[in-house]
């Protein structure tokens, strides 16, 4: 129905008596709608299980629900006025303008984890989504925080790294002792030209290889995690790298002929043993692929300062809906040509983060039954003296 606000105006004569009357209906059916869905919205903020929070521009904070107090443990009296950053670690202040600049930009920040800081002084780990407040010009006047407490779901997956990092070093070990050995009975056997045994040792150094390799992904997935990820950078040569790659990717396949294009005379300035590895999953992914066999290139391609390094193979390609989650952490592809197909997902979640840590990206070129192009750019070295 309709709301009105009603006012009588009694009409009165020379004598001061009431001889008729006005009555004004004002139409307030708007503004009653919009009254009821600020106190239905006040109502979902009041009872969300997540902090809610607003703050000016100059990081004032001007609203503050019951889930912010219970996270944080600042009332709404004592926090509403002071500054954001009172809840924000020193090593983590930047977040503010660069999140403003973000949304500035257009950006949806979502799920952006991070840290801050409770009345106690406590570290809780946090996801936080912003949105802007703006005015009716569309300027933007302040931001909306909806904060999710996921410190317990941190402590898990701490708990969970801690076990893997511990179970992959005790592994380590022992796979390098067996790798010794067999490297040692193959040399003898090529020596004595023993068939069998070169057959059986040179299978058995392949399951090897592959175990050292995805024992080296999970070590470097939890050090990834415990922010222990560091870069090593030195100025090397890109082409002897690719060799020594391109030869261990010809250990594990003999189905695939891997060919190396235009990587002489390349100097960059990386983490050479981390670039490895980006390759090495590269060559394994590429081989992964391919399951009928076929070619697989590895190339570069120079750019005045820049190199621009690729892995080509005509395997089976990779569909739409799978490149859109390729390189999330644990991501196995539902191909059915790809279901006899060892791995855990997380070789080219490590690339992606490897390369990120570089200032760079991974970008893929793909199509159905015709094969992908994996590439990323690094900036050439030139004129260097060792």
């Amino acid at each position: 129905g309709e709301n009105y606000m009603v006012h009588f105006v009694p009409l009165k004569n020379d004598l001061d008596e009431v001889t008729a009357g006005l009555i004004i209906a004002l139409d307030i059916t708007d503004s009653k709608k919009a009254e009821e869905r600020s106190i239905k919205l006040a109502a979902i903020v009041e009872s969300s299980d997540d902090a809610i929070i607003s703050k000016t521009l100059d990081s004032v904070i001007t609203s503050w629900n019951d889930a912010a107090q219970r996270m944080f443990g600042y009332t709404a009296d004592e926090i509403i006025g002071e500054t954001i950053y009172k809840l924000i670690p020193t090593d983590r202040t930047n977040e503010e303008s660069e999140i403003l600049n973000r949304l500035k930009n257009g950006e949806h920040v979502k799920h952006f984890e991070t840290q801050r800081l409770n009345k106690a002084g406590n570290l809780i780990h946090v996801s936080l989504t912003i949105s802007p407040l703006k005015d009716k010009n569309g300027n933007i006047i302040g931001l909306s925080k909806i904060a999710r407490d996921i410190t317990v779901q941190k402590l898990e997956e701490q708990r969970k790294n801690d076990f893997v990092a511990m179970v992959s070093h005790e592994l380590k070990t022992p796979l390098t002792t067996i790798s010794s050995y067999v490297q040692i009975l193959l040399a003898k056997s090529k020596t004595e030209g023993d068939d069998f045994r070169i057959n059986a040792l040179t299978r058995t150094q392949v399951q090897t290889k592959k175990m050292v390799s995805m024992i080296h992904d999970f070590l470097s997935l939890a050090r990834l995690d415990d922010g222990k990820i560091t870069l090593n950078k030195t100025v090397f040569e890109l082409h002897p790298l690719i060799e020594e790659v391109v030869v261990d990717a010809k250990i594990l396949s003999t189905k695939h002929e891997i060919e190396i294009a235009d990587c002489e005379e390349v100097l960059i300035d990386a983490d050479r043993d981390k670039i490895g590895q980006v390759l090495n999953n590269l060559l394994s992914n590429a081989v992964k692929y391919s399951p009928a066999g076929g070619n697989i290139v590895i190339g570069c391609r120079k750019q005045e300062n820049i190199v621009e390094i690729f892995v080509k193979d005509n395997g089976i390609g990779i569909t739409q809906e799978d490149q859109q989650r390729l390189f999330q952490r644990f991501f196995r592809s539902s191909n059915e040509q790809l279901k006899g197909v060892s791995g855990f997902g997380i070789g080219l979640y490590l690339v992606s983060e490897v390369l990120r840590f570089h200032g760079s990206k991974m970008e893929l070129t793909s199509k159905e039954n015709e094969g992908s192009i994996f590439s990323f750019s690094l900036p050439m070295q030139l004129n260097h003296t060792y």
